[in-house]
């Protein structure tokens, strides 16, 4: 589908990342004529490791895991992009080929921009460059920031920021739609499936309970004073 199909609401995801939010309209112009509005199920691979690095994404709805295989057939989850997010935009830099694999995990909607394009904008737009490096110092940031986590947290507060990073308001009660399985919300974490589960059954009494896929918070607030001071 040509990206001339993109709502409003596209356009304000587009708006929020940190490559695009502050260019031009001009050059955001461009790049879009230039690419395509995708719509995946669950399960569809959007590229496999090693394979040529064509295209980047812009995930404007939905949830996409980054993994590699492990040479005993098992999966390690490297991150979970979600509405905003852009996928693979530093591997068209770094050689030729994906470094991982990106899997959608929920139904998801995505912007599919060729490398071709981007890289043509770069080599006459520094603008661009400066803020693709700005982008790219950012996803260095959480990515340590996602270490730390898992060293520094408990699995309750973990968990606890997780629901906290998918909820859209900052008090009182809320509802939040977990985006995937827990077994793979496990792994995201650093944990085991039944770690999840206790770490779950511990938030109770802080006012989180869960119904399938959905979590309710008594208070919003509650949830974020837990996850600085608990301790396992």
């Amino acid at each position: 589908m040509n990206a001339k199909f993109m709502t409003a609401k596209d356009m304000e995801v587009l708006r929020r990342n940190p490559l695009f939010g502050g260019l031009p309209d001009e050059t955001l112009n461009s790049l879009i004529e230039k690419s395509h509005l995708v719509e995946h199920g669950r399960g569809k691979i959007l590229f496999l490791r090693g394979e040529p690095a064509k295209n980047f994404f812009l995930l404007l709805d939905g949830w996409v895991k980054m993994f590699r295989d492990t040479p005993d057939g098992e999966q390690t989850v490297i991150s979970i992009r979600k509405s905003g997010d852009t996928i693979a935009e530093a591997a068209i830099f770094f050689g030729n080929n994906y470094p991982a694999s990106a899997e959608v995990v929920d139904r998801a909607r995505l912007l599919e921009i060729p490398a071709s394009a981007l890289l043509g904008r770069i080599r006459s737009d520094g603008e661009l460059a400066v803020q693709l490096l700005g982008a790219l110092s950012m996803r260095v940031h959480n990515l340590v920031h996602h270490i730390e986590q898992l060293q520094a947290r408990s699995t309750s507060q973990r968990l606890g920021d997780f629901i906290l990073g998918l909820c859209e308001i900052e008090t009182g009660p809320a509802d939040v739609r977990l985006p995937y399985d827990k077994s793979l919300i496990a792994a995201r974490l650093g944990m085991k499936p039944e770690s999840l589960s206790r770490a779950l059954a511990k938030l109770k009494d802080i006012g989180v309970t869960s119904k399938g896929h959905m979590v309710i918070l008594e208070a919003v607030e509650r949830l974020r004073e837990y996850c600085q001071v608990a301790e396992d």
